[in-house]
């Protein structure tokens, strides 16, 4: 039987492979390549965009990216995602993740997103409830 420090270093192992494959190397992990700018406040309050119209936007409101990049890059990163969880037990994927290990073998343990845990509590919570009440959806009762 595999102990719960086992399971949790095995999934914290392939979470970390899954961010460096189909996150890092996504479009999203491009977004690192260019210049940064320079900021004095280190909260970037001091740095401003300029855009083709002469528009000057604070740098913490400009958005990164527009909606239409950002459908391109999420169908990326799940197509990414979708073709390393159907190949996992491939042995050509086994061996890419064996070669590609040593890239995230400096980053930090992961550990569980508190927003994400909250959602699957309210979720449980709210299935549970619906379980004890005869006819309700959402832990409310239908009329």
């Amino acid at each position: 039987m595999v102990s719960e420090t086992m399971a949790r270093r095995g999934t914290a192992s392939m979470a970390k492979m899954m961010g460096l494959m189909c996150v890092a190397d996504s479009k999203l992990g491009k977004l690192t390549e260019g210049e940064s700018p320079v900021t004095r406040t280190g909260d970037y309050s001091d740095v401003v965009v300029v855009d083709a119209d002469g528009r000057i936007i604070p740098w913490q409101r400009a958005a990164r990216m527009d909606a239409a990049e950002m459908d391109r890059t999420m169908r990326e990163i799940v197509d990414k995602l979708y073709t390393f969880l159907w190949n996992f037990e491939e042995p050509e994927l086994a061996a890419l993740r064996d070669h590609r290990r040593g890239e995230t073998s400096e980053w930090a343990r992961p550990t569980e997103d508190a927003g994400l845990k909250k959602q699957i509590e309210v979720l449980a919570s709210g299935i549970v409830e619906s379980e004890r009440k005869p006819g309700a959806i959402d832990g409310a009762a239908r009329d």
